[in-house]
C-alpha cells in the first residue's frame, strides 16, 4: 500500500494491528473508519479484502493526503474520505448503514504533542473517546462488527463506554513488543448487541508482522 504521509503522521504498529484484527467475515462488505488519517488502514482493507470503505477524518490536510493516496493505489471506486468531526456523523450519515466500524483511537490522555497534526490525531480525553463509541453505535448495523486499537491504559473506560451502547466485546488481543514488557496496545473486536463470550489473546510483534505480510 502506498501512502502520502507527513513527518508527524505515518503508519505505525497500531495501523498494522488494526488491519490484522479487522479481517472480515463473509457478511461484511461495507466498512467505515473513524479517524482515517492518511488512509493506510482504509487502503489495506479495500485491497486485501475487496471491501467498500469510507473514512472520517477531522484534519483537512490528512484528508487531502489520503485522497492523493487513493489515486496512487487505484482505489477511487472503493474508498471515499470525508473531512468531518466524529461528533457530527448524524448530520452526514444514515443510522446503522455499515457492517463494520474500525478505528485506531486517539489514546494519549493528558499528554499534548507540540506538533499540531500529531496532537489532534493522537491526543484525547475521555469525552472524545466516548464520542467515538457513540458514533460507532450510530453507524453500525445490528449485529455488525466493531474493531478498535487503543492503549491498555484506557481499556477499562473504553469497555464501560462500549457496554453502555450495547457494543459487546467478544475478542481481545494485547500487542507485546516482547514477553517481559507490558503490552503496548490492545485490540478489541465485538458486535452490536452481540453475545457475551470473550476470547483473550497475546500477539507479539513478530507474529503481527508475519500475519500482515501474508
Amino acid at each position: 500500500m502506498l501512502t502520502v504521509d507527513t513527518k508527524s503522521h505515518k503508519p505505525t504498529h497500531a495501523s498494522a494491528f488494526l488491519v490484522w484484527y479487522s479481517k472480515p467475515t463473509s457478511d461484511i462488505k461495507k466498512v467505515i473508519e473513524l479517524g482515517s488519517g492518511t488512509g493506510i488502514v482504509a487502503f489495506a482493507l479495500a485491497k486485501l479484502y475487496n471491501l467498500s470503505v469510507d473514512g472520517i477524518e477531522l484534519q483537512k490536510e490528512l484528508v487531502e493526503l489520503a485522497n492523493q493516496g487513493l489515486i496512487l493505489n487505484n482505489l477511487l471506486e472503493k474508498i471515499k474520505f470525508y473531512n468531518i468531526d466524529v461528533r457530527e456523523v448524524k448530520k452526514h450519515f444514515e443510522r446503522e448503514t455499515y457492517d463494520m466500524v474500525v478505528s485506531n483511537l486517539p489514546f494519549h490522555i493528558g499528554k499534548e504533542s507540540p506538533d499540531e497534526i500529531r496532537k489532534v490525531s493522537r491526543n484525547a480525553n475521555f469525552e472524545l473517546i466516548n464520542r467515538f463509541v457513540e458514533a460507532t453505535a450510530y453507524l453500525l448495523r445490528n449485529k455488525g462488527t466493531f474493531v478498535f486499537v487503543s492503549s491498555p491504559k484506557i481499556l477499562i473506560y473504553l469497555l464501560e463506554c462500549l457496554s453502555k451502547q450495547k457494543l459487546i466485546t467478544q475478542k481481545m488481543a494485547f500487542f507485546l513488543g516482547s514477553y517481559n514488557k507490558p503490552a503496548k496496545l490492545v485490540a478489541i473486536r465485538g458486535k452490536k448487541n452481540g453475545g457475551y463470550d470473550l476470547v483473550v489473546e497475546s500477539i507479539i510483534e513478530r507474529k503481527l508482522e508475519s500475519g500482515i505480510s501474508n
